[in-house]
């Protein structure tokens, strides 16, 4: 009798064990990522310093770039498909604001970057991500 039992239990939870795992692995498969690279310019010039960053406009999901000398980036992780929020924000470095104080992040000047495209708020570039490759160019304006 508690033979019997404990196969039913034990069969029930083989069973519960394999669904999880069909369940996650649909998951996985259901949601395709790209490859993220791409070009920022100001007026037609490439920016040189600074970080470009993705968010999800639904999830919130974000990744992030230093832009090289000539304006590109690429990202370092695929992003799931989707529609993003482009900011491009100037690099923030570590000095120390007084003499005698404490080293802080100091923000790099950076007048071709508008600030407008600083924030997720008022930002206007936007970049729907597909499976595979993406390369987005960006040219921002006064």
């Amino acid at each position: 009798m508690f033979r019997n039992a404990f196969r039913r239990r034990g069969a029930a939870l083989l069973g519960l064990v394999v669904l999880a795992l069909l369940s996650l692995s649909g998951c996985r498969g259901a949601t395709g990522k790209g490859r993220v690279a791409g070009k920022v310019t100001f007026e037609g010039k490439p920016v040189t310093q600074g970080r470009v960053t993705f968010q999800h406009v639904t999830t919130g999901v974000s990744d992030d770039a230093v832009l090289n000398n000539e304006g590109a980036f690429t990202l370092s992780s695929p992003l799931p498909v989707g529609d993003y929020k482009v900011m491009v924000m100037p690099l923030i470095v570590r000095e120390k604001a007084e003499p005698r104080g404490p080293v802080v992040g100091v923000e790099r000047p950076a007048p071709d970057i508008p600030e407008k495209y600083r924030t997720i708020g008022t930002t206007t570039l936007q970049a729907a991500v597909k499976e595979g490759k993406n390369d987005f160019p960006f040219d921002m304006k006064r």
